[in-house]
């Protein structure tokens, strides 16, 4: 499937389908996606951007790129401590593209310089429990509410 996504060019409906996928992967298992996506789509993008001089200053613009920007723009919504990891890869990208001036291409960057901020500046949940007792105990050991059977059944004078 890596192999099919970060090398092949869709038609518009079928390249909308699989960057939801992409999304859908990136939000369910973001390191593994990560892992296996992202080195090779920041090649792909390096290697076009480095083989042709004039894609930067073509406002035609190659389908290519704008299919592996996209695909970028997917994977950098990753949760934002997956993405550090890949801190080193990401960057060169942006760099190499602040140049570009097609239309298309230029919105994709964009788009995936907003994913990589909001990535970044979100907050996550480390630890989801509401109490700070052992969960792993049974559940009448660390019972939030606890009443007592006498106070139960004692009445006030």
């Amino acid at each position: 499937m890596i192999n099919f996504v970060a090398g092949a060019c869709f038609s518009s409906k079928v390249r909308y389908i699989v960057r939801c996928l992409i999304r859908a992967l990136t939000k369910g298992n973001p390191i593994e996606t990560l892992k296996y996506l992202l080195p090779t789509t920041c090649e792909s993008i390096e290697k076009i951007l480095n083989n042709s001089e004039s894609i930067l200053t073509d406002d035609k613009g190659d389908i290519e790129l704008i299919w592996h920007l996209n695909l970028f723009t997917e994977l950098v919504n990753a949760p934002g401590d997956a993405l550090l990891i890949y801190k080193k890869m990401i960057m060169p990208v942006f760099q190499q593209c602040i140049q570009i001036i097609n239309k298309d291409a230029y919105k994709a960057v964009a788009s995936s310089a907003e994913n990589l901020l909001k990535s970044l500046s979100h907050v996550y949940p480390i630890d989801l429990r509401l109490t700070v007792e052992n969960i792993d105990e049974p559940f009448v050991n660390f019972l939030p509410i606890r009443v007592s059977r006498s106070s139960l059944f004692s009445y006030p004078s």
